[in-house]
C-alpha cells in the first residue's frame, strides 16, 4: 500500500477517495507533471534512466537547456542546440546538493547500481521547485557504505528545507534519519510517531 499511496501522491495513479493538501489547501494531482509543478519529486524502485546517456544527460532529461544558433534563428526553436555548459552546471549543482560524488560524465550502462540510484536522486534535486522528495526503497540496491552516504544526503536535504518521504523496511535506517515515522499495514495507517 505504501508504494501505491506514494504513486497517488506523485500522480501516477488517481485517488478514488480522500484529499491531498499542500500548504493547507486541497490540490489535484492528475499526473506527474502536476506533482512536479507542486514541487513533488519521486525516485522509484525501478530505474528510469537511459542506459546510453551520461549521468549528466539523464539528470536534465526533458529539461535540457538550449541555445540559439544561426539555423534556429531562421527556421525556429526546433533547431536550437543543447547548451552543454548549462547542462554541466545543472548536473554539478544537483550532485553537490545530494552530497554524494558521482561521475556526471559516466555512461549509465557502465555505472555501478548505487551510482544509478544516486543519478535518479540528483535528477530530482536538479529541479528548483522541489519541496518534497519521495524515495521508494532507495537503499535496497545500495551497499552498506552507499546506504550510509544516502542517509547523510537525506539529512542534508532536510536541513535545506526539502521534506523527504523515505520508504524502507530497514528499521535502523528509519531510526537514524526520520523525524516522523508512519507504519502502514494493508494500506491502512496503523501507527504514527514523531
Amino acid at each position: 500500500g505504501k508504494s501505491t499511496l506514494m504513486s497517488v501522491l506523485f500522480g501516477l495513479y488517481q485517488a478514488e477517495e480522500g484529499t491531498i493538501k499542500k500548504d493547507g489547501k486541497e490540490v489535484k494531482i492528475n499526473n506527474p507533471n502536476d506533482a512536479n509543478d507542486l514541487g513533488i519529486g519521486m525516485v522509484h524502485q525501478e530505474f528510469s534512466l537511459i542506459p546510453g546517456f551520461e549521468a549528466e544527460e539523464n539528470i536534465v532529461l526533458n529539461r535540457e537547456p538550449k541555445k540559439k544558433n544561426l539555423l534556429s534563428e531562421i527556421f525556429g526553436e526546433r533547431l536550437d542546440t543543447l547548451d552543454r555548459k548549462a547542462m554541466d552546471e545543472t548536473a554539478v549543482k544537483a550532485i553537490e546538493k545530494m552530497g554524494v560524488n558521482i561521475d556526471r560524465h559516466m555512461v549509465i550502462s557502465s555505472m555501478p547500481v548505487g551510482h544509478k540510484q544516486f543519478t535518479e536522486i540528483a535528477r530530482e534535486l536538479s529541479k528548483d521547485q522541489l519541496r518534497l522528495l519521495i524515495l521508494d526503497e532507495p537503499t535496497a540496491v545500495l551497499t552498506e557504505r552507499e546506504a550510509e552516504a544516502l542517509l547523510d544526503s537525506i539529512r542534508g536535504m532536510s536541513a535545506r528545507g526539502i521534506s523527504v518521504i523515505f520508504i524502507t523496511h530497514r528499521l535502523q535506517e528509519i531510526l537514524s534519519v526520520c523525524d516522523t515515522v508512519a507504519v502502514m499495514r494493508d494500506g491502512v495507517l496503523v501507527e504514527k510517531t514523531s
